[in-house]
């Protein structure tokens, strides 16, 4: 194998490594078996050049129910979110999972940025929000690393966002690919990766890559984000630095926000669907933290009406 075949093999790895392209199970803590009373949605729908991959439980009643909108980590799809949404059905609430893709360019199954402005990240948000077995003022954000990333992004924009729980999100992109921080060849593998990151964002030069991915990092979002926030990371993550999820943290403490931080010992990255034991330690803090922030009615709010 010559050099620049080693090279090449060691990026596709690392970009794998990224995206969580790894052998994971999604259904470790959340099996999918018969359960009475659940109901279930899969379709897509395109809003502009957004289309989105909608998956969703219910318990079947007449009620507003509260809501939890999932997002999967890059190398998932809604539709392996199922188990997680089947559990949240089961615990009350109506559970969507999605992902999305460019109208444009449906070759890319689920692109790492599927988003070009504002407006496009939030509209599987708008869509919940309208269902008529969800209660509007009463809907948290579950995401998993690139979802993480997302929900959070979401919630800083939306004042109606009541509750995030992050797991492993990257929280500053330009640190992370600040290609002087990695000595030799770690700084080769990640100069392959900005160009990928730029060919993803249809970038014609690296600083117009690194405005978009500012703009996409949470890190830089924290004063604009209202609702509680808890973020689940791994001790031993080496794909999204804990450092930057303390960072944020910390940050958004000292602006007057609500952050919680659950760190699991020991832990990597995507750990929730390969380490049993610490997954199920991060799902029991993960439903309290829905509990207490997403299903309890507000004081003084009714029900129903303006989210």
């Amino acid at each position: 194998m010559s050099l620049s075949q080693k090279i090449l093999l060691l990026l596709c790895f690392s970009l794998l490594v990224f995206i969580g392209c790894r052998p994971m199970d999604y259904l470790l803590l959340h099996p999918l078996q018969p359960y009475p009373g659940i109901g279930r949605e899969n379709e897509f729908f395109d809003r502009g050049q957004v289309r989105v991959h909608w998956l969703a439980h219910y318990p079947d009643q007449k009620e507003p129910l509260p809501a939890v909108l999932v997002h999967p980590d890059a190398g998932g799809l809604a539709e392996d979110m199922e188990g997680i949404c089947f559990t949240l059905a089961r615990a009350g609430y109506f559970a969507a999972a999605v992902h999305y893709q460019r109208r444009g360019n449906l070759s890319k199954k689920n692109p790492l940025f599927p988003w070009k402005s504002p407006e496009e990240i939030t509209v599987a948000w708008e869509h919940l929000r309208q269902h008529p077995r969800v209660n509007p003022q009463r809907i948290g954000l579950l995401g998993f690393s690139k979802g993480g990333m997302l929900s959070l992004l979401i919630a800083a924009q939306e004042k109606g966002v009541r509750a995030v729980v992050a797991y492993y999100p990257l929280a500053d992109f330009e640190e992370w690919l600040d290609i002087s921080r990695y000595p030799f060849p770690k700084s080769l593998l990640y100069r392959g990766i900005r160009r990928h990151f730029m060919k993803e964002l249809e970038a014609s030069t690296w600083e117009e890559a690194l405005n978009m991915l500012r703009a996409a990092s949470p890190i830089h979002q924290a004063a604009c984000i209202q609702s509680p926030v808890l973020l689940i990371h791994g001790e031993k993550d080496r794909t999204a630095p804990l450092e930057q999820v303390q960072r944020l943290c910390a940050k958004m403490r000292s602006a007057g926000k609500n952050c919680e931080l659950l760190t699991l010992p020991g832990a990597g990255h995507v750990f929730n669907f390969r380490d049993e034991e610490k997954g199920q330690i991060a799902w029991e803090k993960t439903l309290q933290f829905l509990q207490d922030h997403v299903k309890k009615p507000l004081l003084g709010a009714t029900e129903r009406g303006q989210g």
